[in-house]
């Protein structure tokens, strides 16, 4: 693929590279750290430390002339922006400075003096720098006369745009129904302000990734199960691996990911179209190759059958409803629309009986699914034990098993349903006697035609080995 071809330059040398190139394009790195009462003009670049991987300036979107101040890959061209910091208020000329306040904050000022932007940290400090990483962070810091650094004031990281890094973390607290830290699209590929589509943690009981257009939601990654989002079939994949997921005593969630291997650059981007995509820099090709998109297919749009419908791809039409389960409005279904979804065909025993009685009815399973939304875990250990606690519960519609988070159940409709070609979980659904009867009746039916195919074979052939099934002429 070309990514291992990436050397590290040397910072020596790669400053020597970047200080040429600056004065190819009529920019001066200025170093790494921006000291109070120093500026950055338009034209100037702050660069990190080390490997010099990142490069903070102003900078133009492609077919706009508005100025914003931003980061980006300092060893590549053209330029790939990871953050903006003046994303609503751009500057109309290239007039605008990047200077630290008497107050200690980081602030953008227009030709006039105007502050446009600023870090607004509201701490008073006497001595504050500003420096870029090499992980792509922009840190404000407080710190004494001897330059070490008292307590970091503002980070960049803390306020995505569009770009998750490496090292980057993803929060949200659901107490405070705070999801901060998530991604924002841009409003289109030459306007950086936020667009219509974020990415944050849905911190649910069972964790997980969501995409929202507005606040209508896009696509789920599924529960994550301490080593992958189970909705993500590829996750195992090399280049997916690396995430973790920590969440504390008081329920704060935290997301962030990682690579043993740094050698090569990757991101993942929420794009103006509400594509979530991973992208791996090729040195070969001199391009980002995309590694992985979501949603990918018609069937990871959320809800694409509604309420007991089932997606598959490989189905035509990809909706149909969960066995046990038939179209609300059958007019709508049948013409396409399948938005409102199945109902049951026929009611549950355990409901039927009043009494709670959970004898009746039975489980289907589905392989490879995309479990539904809203799960719910159970303390049950094994796959045995998970079943017994949903079948004597009649509001347990459904339960599934995974060896990292055991027991999931389900009550109520069960939304958004996938059926994967590979990857998924085994997926068990409540249906009543009746249904798994006939499910019984279709299987013996297979296995008796299935029966008589091979008494005609051995009779056509000759093969007289069982004396009950041939008759000697």
């Amino acid at each position: 693929m070309g990514i291992n071809n990436i050397v590290k330059i040397p910072a020596t040398v790669g400053f020597l590279l970047f200080a040429n190139l600056c004065h190819m394009q009529t920019c001066t790195a200025i170093g790494t750290i921006l000291a109070t009462n120093n500026t950055i003009k338009d034209g100037d670049t702050l660069v990190s430390g080390r490997g010099e991987d990142f490069a903070l300036g102003f900078f133009s979107p492609h077919n706009s002339t508005n100025r914003y101040v931003g980061i980006w890959y300092n060893k590549i061209r053209p330029e790939t922006i990871v953050w903006v910091a003046n994303r609503d208020k751009p500057l109309a000329d290239s007039s605008g400075i990047i200077t630290i306040d008497v107050n200690g904050d980081l602030v953008i000022l227009d030709g006039r003096g105007g502050a446009i932007w600023s870090t607004n940290t509201s701490t008073l400090a006497k001595i504050a720098h500003a420096e870029l990483l090499d992980t792509g962070n922009l840190q404000l810091r407080e710190v004494d006369s001897d330059n070490s650094t008292r307590r970091v004031l503002w980070e960049s990281f803390n306020y995505t745009s569009d770009t998750f890094l490496p090292t980057m973390k993803l929060y949200s607290d659901p107490k405070r129904n705070d999801t901060r830290l998530g991604m924002t699209s841009w409003r289109s590929a030459s306007d950086p302000s936020p667009g219509n589509f974020s990415s944050s943690i849905d911190p649910q009981n069972l964790p997980q990734v969501v995409i929202l257009d507005g606040a209508d939601l896009r696509w789920r990654s599924g529960p994550w199960d301490d080593r992958t989002f189970i909705g993500v079939p590829d996750m195992d994949y090399m280049y997916l691996n690396g995430f973790n997921l920590h969440k504390n005593y008081e329920g704060m969630i935290e997301v962030s990911y990682d690579y043993f291997n740094d050698s090569f650059y990757n991101r993942y981007v929420l794009d103006s179209l509400g594509m979530l995509k991973q992208f791996v820099w090729e040195e070969e090709k001199n391009s980002w190759f995309t590694v992985w998109s979501a949603p990918d297919t018609e069937c990871d749009l959320y809800g694409r059958c509604g309420p007991n419908g089932r997606c598959s791809m490989s189905s035509s039409p990809i909706c149909n409803c969960l066995k046990g389960f038939e179209p609300k409005y059958s007019g709508e279904w049948n013409g396409g629309n399948w938005s409102a979804g199945c109902v049951r065909s026929k009611q549950l025993e355990c409901e039927k009986n009043g009494n709670g009685s959970w004898k009746g009815d039975g489980f289907l399973k589905m392989e490879r699914i995309k479990v539904p939304d809203f799960a719910d875990s159970l303390a049950a250990g094994s796959l045995t034990e998970c079943e017994e606690k949903c079948q004597k519960n009649c509001s347990c519609v459904a339960y599934a098993h995974n060896s990292l988070i055991r027991c999931m159940i389900w009550g109520g409709d069960l939304m958004d349903i996938q059926q994967f070609a590979k990857g998924g979980v085994d997926f068990n659904i409540r249906l009543p006697a009746s249904e798994l009867g006939s499910l019984d009746f279709i299987a013996g039916e297979m296995a008796y035609v299935g029966f008589l195919h091979a008494i005609r074979s051995v009779e056509e052939k000759g093969l007289c080995g069982l004396s009950s099934c041939c008759v000697q002429g």
